[in-house]
Order: structure tokens, then sequence, then C-alpha cells
């Protein structure tokens, strides 16, 4: 199953899955959204997370131009427990060096986000990917 959300401009921003086959959640952010916009994409993302239960979260901000950083408040006080109630244990966060997406990783990795959970910050898919696939054999997930 794959959800989507839409920016106030009515273009898509965001979409997110859970890839069976990887045993990840699929999360993949574009173009631009407001505070209020990231708030409804990860609400949508909370629905595939605990309909999935999986301890894996691929965060893809490689083509996002949104401010993540102000949102990570927000994350802590909302998200993160239920994020956590549904299963949630890794986060793979993935974006350009220098980036609204780059700096909000950093963010999270030391805020309550990267206390709670298992934060890893990526340039490149390929290297979240192999990450998450680590931590899965480290806790003995058999796909």
């Amino acid at each position: 199953m794959q959800l989507e959300a839409t920016n106030s401009f009515g273009r898509t921003f965001y979409k997110v899955e859970y890839n069976q086959n990887l045993d990840i959640i699929d999360t993949l952010w574009y173009g631009y959204a407001s505070q209020m916009d990231l708030k409804k994409a990860c609400d949508i993302g909370l629905e595939i997370l605990e309909k999935s239960n999986c301890l894996y979260k691929l965060n893809d901000n490689t083509t996002f131009t949104g401010p993540w950083a102000d949102a990570v408040a927000w994350l802590e006080k909302d998200w993160l427990p239920r994020a956590m109630q549904a299963g949630l244990k890794f986060l793979a966060h993935v974006a350009h060096r220098n980036s609204f997406g780059e700096e909000a990783g950093e963010v999270m990795k030391v805020s309550k986000i990267g206390q709670e959970l298992q934060v890893g910050i990526f340039t490149s898919r390929t290297e979240a990917l192999s990450w998450l696939e680590a931590c899965q054999k480290k806790n003995n997930v058999v796909k």
C-alpha cells in the first residue's frame, strides 16, 4: 500500500509505503511543504507504520526543500510516541549535504528522537538501505 500527501499548492510532496520485500517503511519527500503539510504527511506515514508494525524507516529528503528542522519539537511531542508505539526503532535519514534535510537530520539525531530511536544520517539511499539491512541482521530479522 502506498499513500501520498499534497501540499497547500496541490502538489504531491510525500509518498510513503511499506516495502514488504525489504521490511522497511519507505518515505520520499520532494518539492516544498509548509509546517502544516509536514504534520499531515507524518500522520499519513503513521497510518502505514501502525498497520505494518515495521521497525525500520527510510526517510529520503534528497529532493525536499522544506524547513524540517523547525518541525522537530512537534515530531518529538506528537509523532515520536505514536511511532514508537507502532514499533519503530530504526530511522535512516537521507539528505544532501548542506541542505535543510541534512540540518533536520542532525537536529533529530541529537534530539529526543535520537535518544529513543537509532538514527542514521546518510547522503544516499544506498548507504541508508545498507545500514537498515545491517540493523536487521544484527536483530536477526529474516526477510
